[in-house]
Parts: structure tokens; C-alpha cells; sequence
């Protein structure tokens, strides 16, 4: 079974979905335009008994538009339903910018996370420079009308195309200036990397990306590698969601990593 509840902070309303598992707490963070529904597969994967914890981040699915969908915004909603849902040491499962996320969030708060597993996200490299960013813009400029549409009936986030550009340029900064969050993670991190191609990116532009697991494998010893898999970026929670489970699996087993 599992119960609807609303986190509120200053100046956000968040919906978060609480499963009756009495097991290991699980924490899902989304994509940067999806919602708590991308899980459906993942959720399946998992014993019945662990205590799973989905939400909408703000704009998105059943939690209301915002003016603010920027990074840091992001961050607050994610401790606003830590601290809403009673969260004491979770399990942070994030996908692309909620890969972003978890590992920001384990970072600044040492001791309270049990371990985090990174899907195909949280690359501690820059890839999208001036030529690469003026793309973005155009890209979403193309899609403004079915952003808009398709935002309107909960399919896709509510942010204006405009916003969901610079939201993607925003992260491509951020993940450039990973390396020091891996350095300070006092926690287990398992990373799970896709390999097909993204829509949107030339593939030279995924593989410089993704090559840069290794580097933050290199940063810190409880960070590894869990799997690469086939699947593209899309993809790879509904066709992967085994590979997903097991990690979490591994965590919540008490995984150690050899030195």
C-alpha cells in the first residue's frame, strides 16, 4: 500500500508518495522533467518490504508550477521530503538530474545517507559549451508548443521551454564541479551507466560524458561502476529496472568495496 502526502517548505508544495514498507528506506529523485511515475518499473523490482519514497519535484506531475526551477530549488525539495517523510539514513536512487541531486545532497550532509545509486547522471564533466548551449536553446525554442501542451495534461513538467532550457545548461555547469562532492562522500556510491545514444546529443557529446564515470570512480574508493548497460538515456529505467533493484539491493545488503 502506499499513502499520497504533501512536504512544504517556504515556497514550495511538494506531493511525495510513501510506500508501507517497514524495510530499507529508498529515496527516488526524477529526471529533470518527469515525475514519480518513471519509477513504475523499478518499484516492481524491489522486495515489497523496502519503504519507498517518490515525489514530484515542483512543477512537475502533482505538484504546482513554480517561478524557481533552478538547481539549488531542486535541492530544497529534495530535503523538504527527507524531513517531511521522517527519512533518517535512506537509500538515494537518482536518474540524470536526480543523479545530480543525490549525490549533492549525500555530500553536504555527511552521516545521514545510507548510499546512492546514480543512473546514468552526476558525470563530473562539462560538455555543453557556448556552441553546444546556444543548440540547447534552439532545441527547446523548437519544442515550445508541445512543451506547453504536453505540460498542461501532467505528461511532461510545467516550466516554459525557456526555463527547461537553461535548467539543462545549469546542470551541465554543476556536474563540471562534481569532483570535490565525490571526494567527500562518506557513503557507498554505485553507478549505473547507459551506452545508446540520447536524443537531442551527438553521440560523441553521451560518450564524453559517460567517460567520465571513471574519473569520479577515481575520487573517492566507495565510488564503482555497478553496470554499464545497453539501454539509452530514456530508456534504461523501464528496460534496465533489474540492474536498478539490484543496486539498491547491494546497498541495503551493506555492500563494501575492496580498497
Amino acid at each position: 500500500m502506499t499513502s499520497k502526502r504533501i512536504a512544504r517548505s517556504e515556497d514550495s508544495v511538494i506531493s511525495y508518495t510513501v510506500s508501507s514498507g517497514t524495510g530499507p528506506e529508498v529515496f527516488f529523485l526524477n529526471g529533470a522533467f518527469s515525475g514519480s511515475k518513471s519509477w513504475h518499473k523499478v518499484l516492481q523490482a524491489l522486495p515489497t518490504d523496502f519503504h519507498t519514497v517518490t515525489f514530484d519535484a515542483r512543477g512537475r506531475g502533482h505538484s504546482p508550477s513554480h517561478t524557481d526551477y533552478s538547481f539549488a530549488g531542486a535541492l530544497e525539495d529534495v530535503g523538504s521530503v527527507v524531513s517531511a517523510a521522517k527519512l533518517s539514513r535512506p537509500i538515494l536512487v537518482g536518474w540524470s538530474h536526480g543523479a545530480t541531486l543525490a549525490l549533492r545532497h549525500a555530500a553536504t550532509h555527511p552521516g545521514t545517507v545510507a548510499g546512492i545509486v546514480l543512473i546514468d547522471g552526476a558525470f563530473p564533466i562539462r560538455v555543453f559549451h557556448e556552441k553546444a548551449q546556444r543548440r540547447i536553446r534552439h532545441q527547446y525554442r523548437l519544442l515550445r508548443a508541445p512543451m506547453a501542451a504536453l505540460g498542461a495534461l501532467g505528461v511532461l513538467s510545467k516550466m516554459a521551454h525557456d526555463q527547461a532550457a537553461e535548467l539543462v545548461v545549469e546542470l551541465d555547469e554543476i556536474d563540471a564541479g562534481l569532483i570535490p562532492d565525490y571526494q567527500v562522500l562518506d557513503c557507498p556510491a554505485l553507478l549505473i551507466v547507459g551506452s545508446g545514444p540520447h536524443p537531442g546529443s551527438p553521440s560523441q557529446e553521451m560518450l564524453l560524458m559517460r567517460s567520465a564515470a571513471s574519473t569520479a570512480c577515481k575520487a573517492n574508493k566507495l565510488v564503482r561502476v555497478q553496470a554499464t548497460v545497453d539501454s539509452n538515456h530514456l530508456q534504461i529505467l523501464r528496460r534496465d529496472a533489474d540492474v536498478v533493484a539490484q543496486a539498491i539491493i547491494s546497498i541495503a545488503s551493506g555492500v563494501t568495496f575492496a580498497s
